[in-house]
């Protein structure tokens, strides 16, 4: 009996040092005992905030109810023969919180967004509210500098413009607009 108590106590303590050995990444895997690197992902810090908001003067072309991003620099506007009004500003804030701006601003104040296009540099986003039809491209050119292109046709007023033809809302189920 004791003899095989003896080798029952050896088989145990054989199987308990094996699996401590495993456990532990030791001689029963050498691959193994070198862990593998660890891939994190950190998002890119914020926009500094602005500590006050400034006034944009918005052009006269640009829809009063259309939303407007804050701290915006307008650069350039012109209309173009098809009745097309285009302004190009800037404003100080990421694409990614230029894209989400769109998103959850325009639809709020009754615009409908089209299905748009994302990239990493840059997105667009097609919109109509009413007889307004419109585009907005976004481009970041900066990890906090967004350059955009505000392009609007008023239908009713011109309706053979090449550029803003009639858009019809997604039927995706994601309120995304972008591909």
């Amino acid at each position: 009996m004791l003899r095989r108590c003896g080798s029952l106590g050896l088989a145990i303590a054989a199987t308990a040092a094996v699996a401590t050995a495993c456990a532990s990444g030791g001689a029963a895997s050498p691959a193994a005992s070198a862990p593998a690197p660890v891939q994190t992902f950190s998002p890119p810090p914020p926009c500094p905030s602005p500590g006050h908001s400034t006034p944009t003067k918005w052009p006269s072309k640009v829809p009063t109810d259309l939303p407007k991003p804050l701290n915006a620099k307008v650069q350039s506007q012109f209309t173009a023969s098809d009745g097309v009004h285009i302004v190009k500003f800037t404003t100080p804030t990421s694409l990614r919180d230029s894209v989400l701006f769109v998103v959850r601003k325009l639809p709020k104040a009754g615009y409908v967004l089209g299905r748009g296009d994302a990239e990493a540099t840059e997105a667009d986003a097609p919109f109509v509210h009413g007889d307004i039809r419109g585009l907005v491209r976004m481009l970041g050119v900066a990890p906090c500098q967004t350059l955009w292109l505000l392009a609007t046709v008023d239908s009713a007023a011109s309706s053979n413009s090449p550029l803003l033809t009639p858009h019809s809302p997604s039927a995706s189920p994601s309120p995304l607009p972008f591909g």
